[in-house]
């Protein structure tokens, strides 16, 4: 696994934990509860005052039924994401079924338009 940067590594972690409680529609108190820790500690790590150890990301990816590659946001190539490629994925989650297909459509067509990495895009 190629994890380049550590400050973004954690970043994702504490953007993602939040994402999935919200996501399950899970208070801080009631992740803090599961696990057997405070709410002040969900807090802190959400706020990305301090970081789970690896015990406890586990216990958090069992608790919030996710992945561990996807609370840190590491594709399936074993990169880490960006920031935003991080954010566009729990966005394309986020949405039904219909929001995400329609999503890949819009990005199909930015693909044919020649928003292409390394290639100038095309005049539309």
């Amino acid at each position: 696994m190629v994890i380049s940067n550590e400050k973004l590594l954690k970043e994702n972690i504490q953007k993602n934990i939040a994402f999935y409680r919200k996501k399950l529609k899970m208070t801080q108190k009631g992740l803090a509860g599961t696990l057997g820790v405070t709410a002040a500690a969900i807090s802190s790590w959400e706020c990305g005052n301090n970081s789970p150890d690896i015990d406890t990301l586990c216990a958090i990816c069992n608790a919030l039924d996710v992945g561990l590659y996807e609370i840190c946001g590491i594709s399936s190539d074993n990169t880490g994401m960006s920031a935003e490629e991080n954010d566009l994925l729990n966005l394309y989650r986020l949405l039904n079924e219909d929001g995400q297909r329609k999503l890949i459509e819009r990005a199909n067509e930015l693909r044919e338009l020649g928003y292409i990495k390394g290639e100038n895009a095309k005049m539309a």
